[in-house]
């Protein structure tokens, strides 16, 4: 309990905690410190990919942080999507794409987990105390930054194509393979934010060095 009480407690004090904890749907103690951090650190996105989007938290925080930007939000499990869409589908400046990340579009096994955060394209460790067991599974579509950005934002480079975009990548274990579907993206991208594991949460999870 005290674990959660001392972060929120930190937002509660610090500049626009108490109005973004009252307002903000969803609100995320560290979706708010992190769009906090990053803009404390001057970035000023025209655009976020928000790879791992589950109910819409970091979405929330950039488009209330960032004034300026639109977001680009992927989010595979139907459910969660559909929470997302409650909270943010009458944002104008917020798309959501219902499909994985990957290094190739198609289908994938997901791992649906009860605690929607932890869901990944990648099965539990065995003997992972911090992760809670797959619920089921299921298939899903899976794109890549490649081929779904475009659609929004036109060709890679291209006039239409943000000047100043930050790519955020939570996958649970995946960030590489999408990675590897985002050459492109990378090569016109200013930030990239990414989630990476010094201790293997998944089987077949790159570790920190790779």
């Amino acid at each position: 309990m005290l674990r959660r009480i001392v972060p929120l407690a930190r937002v509660l004090a610090s500049p626009g905690g108490l109005g973004a904890a009252r307002t903000w749907k969803p609100f995320s103690i560290t979706a708010f410190e992190m769009a906090r951090a990053l803009h404390a650190q001057g970035l000023r996105p025209d655009a976020v990919v928000d790879g791992g989007a589950n109910v819409g938290q970091f979405a929330r925080a950039m488009v209330e942080t960032f004034p300026q930007a639109r977001v680009v939000s992927f989010e595979p499990l139907p459910e969660v999507a559909r929470t997302f869409r409650e909270h943010l589908g009458r944002e104008e400046r917020v798309t959501l794409v219902q499909s994985a990340l990957g290094a190739d579009a198609g289908r994938l096994t997901f791992h649906r987990n009860a605690y929607s955060l932890a869901s990944s394209a990648l099965p539990v460790a065995h003997g992972d105390p911090l992760v809670r067991p797959h619920a089921e599974s299921l298939e899903v579509p899976v794109t890549t930054l490649d081929g779904a950005l475009p659609q929004t934002f036109g060709e890679p480079g291209g006039p239409d194509w943000p000047r100043a975009m930050l790519v955020k990548l939570d996958l649970q274990g995946y960030e590489l393979e999408a990675l590897r579907g985002a050459r492109r993206t990378l090569e016109h991208a200013r930030h990239v934010l990414l989630e990476v594991a010094l201790r293997p949460s998944y089987e077949g999870e790159p570790g920190f060095e790779d």
